[in-house]
């Protein structure tokens, strides 16, 4: 169980709540660190926005862009 629990469609903003629906029609649910990020808009908006300008520079090519999210999740140790 997390020590923090998760922010919910029903608690959030009408703003953050928008961004945990798109998150579930795309991966099937929010991300976990979207639902920990959402009890500071600004903190999600600005890690959202980091992550579009990574994706949208196009620097790394897709399948280099994944091979890198596996190999820091390795190292964290991250179960997902």
């Amino acid at each position: 169980m997390p020590r923090i629990p998760n922010v919910t469609s029903e608690l959030a903003t009408p703003e953050v709540r928008e961004v945990l629906e798109n998150q579930t029609r795309a991966f099937g649910a929010p991300l976990n660190s979207t639902m920990i990020y959402a009890y500071r808009p600004s903190i999600l908006f600005g890690a959202t926005a980091l992550a579009k300008g990574i994706d949208d520079s196009r620097l790394l090519e897709h399948d280099l862009k994944n091979l890198v999210s596996l190999k820091a999740a390795l190292i964290n140790g991250c179960p997902f």
